[in-house]
């Protein structure tokens, strides 16, 4: 993950805040501890936090560990909490965190899971390893499958077939997760928890030489190291790590300059991400974000609140309630009413489309960009600063977009997108299969939405795709982040190509074709105009679909979408919505790309 700048310094304030804690507990209760990881890196390279990283990571002898485990909750001062097995049995994690309480930090692996999920620091138990690399080997491939027992006990992180659902987890085997799935239906948690600590601890009475964090086979120090250990300078403070530092990073890492080119730099890239507070930044102030409300008084609540919720806040939330006649409107005033400092103005006006109702939006806001977003849809909390770290980046743009998953019927799928951060061509992206931007992953520059003609009022499909290609035709400059920080609802109620109904507009997307467009440009208009004519087709809109036959018959790049509309006109307007129907289950259950 990238960080916003700002959002990167925030953090690296609360994590050394954490630390500062953790060290005078461990100093008053006279409980020896060690930087480690990437920590040490930090110490050794930059006196403090590593630039990108946003954790830290302390290590203890066992026998430390178990008296911090012990001493640590009732030293705390208020406002923190110690997070392991034997104070929140709940957690995954067979270590210990100390977290900050009001504030949030999830990963995706974790999402979901009723645990203290604070920003935090980790603090790993160190065990002696046998000097014998047989045993070494042997022992650390039990620890693991007891480490992985342990996990699965409070969330699935594997798929079957050998394939992990994250990058952080190796993949196992079909065998490998059958024997965690048998294991963990036999055993209760605490069972799991003894046998693997009776496992991380057996050579701990040897003469080994090493210490080890056992499931890392690279994470070892030796133990004068330990016994020995040395004051860093690690920001506003000091703190222990292992003597011969640059020895101990040495065996660990290797070479370590490969880690500093930017696409190797590795962090956590947290899902959620909240200082329990609001923080702005010149750039989120100068964002307002326009929703668009319409009979979705089921949706809109957490839709709101994911925006109220973001790490950086926007200058304001412009909803255009347009006629709902639900309680939609009554849910963003309570809304508005419980938290006055997100700036949430709802603005009221007769039914008069999704168009009419974004364009009253960007005319109402007050700043300089705007950044859409649908009434059942909903941001992560870095989706502000990530398109503030992009204005940053690529200034002179006049949209951003970035990736999004899914969501239908509770299971989220990953919706294809440009893979690589930058300048995109969103016609050729569009061409290729992928969604380089749909309204709610866009944030726009507000006068290029108007040079562009704002969104075409009237139009009940396409209207988007539209604006898209204006903006293309003014020569307007598109960038992606394939971070996926949107979430879309395709199950949502009252989605406009569910409730297709005969458009009154001034606009069509065959206005959109002229001789001076590019030929992929072109060829992304006739896409937009045979996709919307599908659905016209399904509706009962046969004319439509005839028109849009005859007009786009040039293109060489949607011929099977061309040969579906041919096939489903030529069908009773009765049998055309289960044809559809079918046609799009199969496309979802195969590609998982149906929008």
């Amino acid at each position: 993950m990238k960080y916003n700048s700002d959002i990167l310094r925030e953090l690296h304030a609360e994590l050394q805040e954490i630390l500062g804690e953790v060290v005078r507990v461990c100093n008053l209760a006279q409980i020896p501890y060690f930087i480690q990881g990437g920590t040490a890196i930090g110490a050794h390279f930059f006196s403090g936090i590593v630039p990108w990283d946003d954790d830290i990571d302390l290590g203890m002898t066992r026998e430390n560990y178990e008296r911090f485990l012990r001493e640590a909750p009732s030293l705390l001062a208020e406002g923190y909490v110690l997070q392991e097995f034997t104070t929140e049995p709940d957690t995954p994690f067979y270590f210990a965190k100390v977290r900050k309480v009001a504030t949030r930090f999830v990963e995706s692996e974790w999402v979901g899971l009723d645990i203290a999920d604070g920003i935090y620091i980790d603090i790993f138990p160190y065990d002696l390893i046998p000097d014998d690399r047989a045993k070494e080997r042997a022992q650390r491939r039990r620890v693991k499958f007891w480490i992985n027992c342990f996990t699965a006990k409070s969330v699935w992180l594997w798929r079957w077939l050998g394939k992990a659902n994250n990058g952080v987890v190796m993949p196992k085997s079909l065998l490998s997760c059958a024997a965690i799935r048998l294991v963990t239906a036999l055993m209760t948690k605490e069972q799991i928890y003894r046998r693997m600590n009776s496992e991380l601890q057996r050579y701990n009475h040897s003469s080994a030489s090493r210490y080890n964090i056992v499931r890392m086979p690279k994470d070892m120090i030796a133990r004068t190291a330990i016994e020995n250990p040395e004051l860093r300078t690690f920001g506003d403070m000091e703190v222990w790590a292992p003597s011969d530092l640059e020895r101990y990073l040495r065996n660990h890492y290797g070479d370590i300059q490969k880690w500093l080119p930017e696409d190797k730099r590795l962090n956590h890239a947290p899902e959620i991400l909240h200082f329990g507070r609001r923080l702005t930044t010149t750039e989120s102030e100068d964002i307002s974000v326009v929703i668009p409300l319409y009979n979705k008084e089921a949706d809109i609540e957490r839709t709101l609140l994911s925006v109220v919720q973001q790490s950086l806040a926007p200058h304001e939330i412009i909803v255009v309630d347009d006629g709902s006649t639900d309680k939609s409107a009554t849910i963003v005033e309570r809304i508005a009413a419980e938290h006055p400092e997100a700036n949430i103005r709802l603005i009221r006006q007769a039914n008069a489309g999704v168009s009419a109702a974004r364009n009253r939006g960007v005319a109402e806001a007050k700043t300089a960009y705007i950044a859409l977003l649908d009434g059942d849809d909903e941001y992560l909390t870095g989706y502000i600063a990530e398109i503030c770290r992009l204005m940053e980046y690529y200034p002179s743009a006049d949209g951003y977009s970035t990736a999004f998953d899914i969501v239908n019927d509770g299971k989220r799928t990953a919706a294809p997108c440009p893979t690589t951060e930058g300048e995109i061509n969103p016609a050729e992206e569009a061409l290729k299969g992928r969604y380089p931007i749909i309204p709610s992953t866009a944030t726009l520059r507000r006068e290029s939405i108007i040079r562009a003609g704002g969104f075409p009022e009237g139009m009940r499909l396409g209207e988007d795709q539209w604006l898209w290609a204006r903006m293309m035709q003014c020569k307007m400059r598109f960038v992606f982040s394939p971070m996926s920080l949107v979430r879309y609802s395709r199950s949502a109620a009252n989605r406009s190509a569910t409730i297709y109904r005969s458009e009154k507009s001034e606009h069509s997307i065959e206005e959109l074709l002229n001789g001076n467009n590019t030929q992929i440009l072109n060829e992304y208009i006739a896409r937009i105009a045979i996709g919307k004519a599908i659905t016209q087709s399904v509706r009962g809109g046969s004319d439509d679909a005839l028109r849009a036959i005859e007009k786009f018959s040039f293109t060489r790049l949607s011929c099977r979408q061309l040969r579906r509309l041919k096939v489903l006109n030529a069908l009773p307007s009765a049998l055309r919505p289960t044809v559809d129907a079918i046609y799009r289950a199969a496309a979802w259950t195969l590609k998982k790309r149906g929008l």
